[in-house]
């Protein structure tokens, strides 16, 4: 029988699992965790525009990078605004006078 081809009868959902994939794990620590975490920690949850929370439906945070700077193109369900968010470790603004 070829790996990933289904078995008798051909209405079984049955599926050979591949060599290669049979043995990794699907559970415990994996390599790729501290970058997994630091997506879930740097991810925005709010809105610049409006202040709306971003787990809406039609929300979205899609990460991506530029050298080593993490990024992620944002979309607000709330007011539809659309834009980059980039987490930075130290901003120098001005302030207005009193």
């Amino acid at each position: 029988m070829v790996a990933g081809r289904r078995q008798q009868p051909r209405w079984s959902n049955q599926v050979v699992t591949p060599v290669p994939v049979r043995d990794r794990r699907l559970s415990g620590e994996h390599w790729w965790d501290p970058d997994r975490i630091a997506h879930m920690d740097d991810a925005p949850a709010y809105c610049p525009a409006c202040g709306g929370p971003l787990d809406g439906q039609g929300s979205i945070a899609v990460e991506y990078w530029e050298g080593d700077r993490r990024i992620y193109h944002t979309r607000c369900d709330r007011c539809s605004w659309s834009g980059d968010i980039i987490k930075v470790d130290r901003m120098i603004g001005h302030e207005t006078p009193h």
